[in-house]
């Protein structure tokens, strides 16, 4: 049986991004590099530590970032009042333009579709609901990173 070319692409896209979070460990400066924002430091610390295995390096304000001029792949942001967002938002995509967005928040219901009609509506990858499981969040960061820009 063969997989067509979108499954392969698919799979190449993985790929890609495991293998720039591998480099991570070995000194490369291609690691996936995540700024996570507007989240306290515990919060920070837990999303730390969950996407600390696949190899992603963050920076916030609770772990500031020197080589910030560089860029991220990803931008996560926690927002108490999601309707009140849009000056976050705007912000964000002004200082990193094309950087796709995943948005936490308690505002959220359960059940919301990550990636659906909320998220396209307000021009992000994804929104997940607080408290979020690290699955869902990893599936959220990866479905933002292999999305092409």
């Amino acid at each position: 049986m063969q997989r067509s070319s979108a499954t392969r692409a698919g799979w190449q896209a993985i790929s890609q991004v495991a293998d720039a979070a591998e480099r991570k460990g070995e000194g490369g400066a291609s690691a996936v590099r995540i700024l996570v924002a507007d989240a306290d430091c515990a919060l920070y610390g837990l999303l730390e530590e969950w996407l600390a295995d696949p190899g992603y390096e963050l920076a916030g304000a609770c772990a500031p970032d020197e080589l910030a001029h560089d860029g991220y792949d990803l931008v996560v942001v926690d927002v108490p009042f999601p309707r009140e967002a849009s000056d976050v938002l705007k912000d964000l995509q002004r200082q990193h333009p094309g950087t796709p967005i995943v948005m936490l928040s308690t505002g959220f219901f359960p059940g919301v579709e990550a990636s659906g009609v909320l998220a396209r509506s307000l021009g992000v990858a994804s929104v997940l609901p607080k408290p979020v499981t690290r699955e869902a969040l990893l599936a959220a960061v990866r479905r933002a990173l292999l999305t092409p820009r």
